[in-house]
């Protein structure tokens, strides 16, 4: 097994959102999706693009770095923390009493923005998660974006219930990964989420 940051940003997220689409352990998913976002940025920023958090600070200049990291990894601190740096024990209750499995569309979502960003190419399962993330939060689209076609993948998503949002991302991928032309389209990488060593 070769492994580089690259490599270690897609094992980290490839298995978090092969976890997510089975509806696996959310804190497991978190973490790893954490992880890879970490990562993900920094070959963004190598690859000489824009990180999601650059974005987020054009849109809310209110924020600053140390805010939007803090937002970002709560819960990911609270998962991978017993203790303060100052070696007092932790009070994480209040905030892991707010942690659900939604939390980690946002995290996969940033992760694999910035993935896309540094490499180039995405496995489908991937691809298909941003559309359906678009669709179920058309509120973070960019309003100069045209969203049909995540509507049109993913008719009435947002009035769904969870699980009817998640079966409906299994089975969208599930049909695309019949596409002969998607699957082996340059910016689709066709191997499975999760790499065996």
């Amino acid at each position: 097994m070769k492994l580089d940051k690259t490599e270690i940003a897609r094992r980290q997220l490839g298995t978090a959102l092969a976890m997510f689409l089975e509806d696996s352990d959310p804190v497991s998913v978190n973490t790893l999706a954490c992880a890879g976002c970490e990562i993900a940025e920094y070959l963004t920023r190598k690859a000489g693009e824009e990180p999601f958090s650059t974005h987020a600070l054009l849109t809310f200049p209110d924020l600053n770095i140390d805010k939007i990291r803090q937002l970002q990894n709560q819960y990911w601190n609270a998962f991978k923390h017993a203790q303060t740096r100052g070696g007092i024990e932790r009070e994480d209750s209040e905030l892991l009493e707010r942690f659900g499995d939604e939390v980690n569309d946002h995290t996969l979502f940033v992760g694999w923005h910035d993935y896309m960003l540094a490499v180039g190419a995405l496995p489908i399962e991937a691809q298909i998660f941003q559309a359906w993330y678009f669709a179920l939060y058309p509120e973070k689209s960019n309003p100069e974006v045209d969203t049909r076609i995540y509507r049109q993948l993913f008719p009435m998503l947002p009035s769904k219930f969870r699980a009817d949002q998640k079966r409906a991302l299994r089975q969208v991928i599930s049909s695309f990964r019949e596409d002969a032309e998607v699957m082996t389209h340059p910016k689709t990488d066709p191997r499975p989420l999760m790499l065996r060593a």
